[in-house]
């Protein structure tokens, strides 16, 4: 996976999990923080999600 697609693939996923992550404001920073992050780092946490 590349890394704009584990970043939709996580931050879905966050955002579901947690109804806190609903609002704009809050969808945004995890948005931005997962933009930071590299492509090893992603894919680690989204293996967190998987299982």
């Amino acid at each position: 996976m590349d890394k704009q697609h584990l970043i939709e693939l996580i931050s879905s996923s966050l955002i579901y999990e947690n109804q806190n992550f609903q609002s704009r404001e809050s969808s945004t920073e995890i948005m931005n923080y997962l933009n930071r992050l590299n492509l090893d780092q992603l894919r680690t946490m989204s293996k967190e999600f998987i299982l």
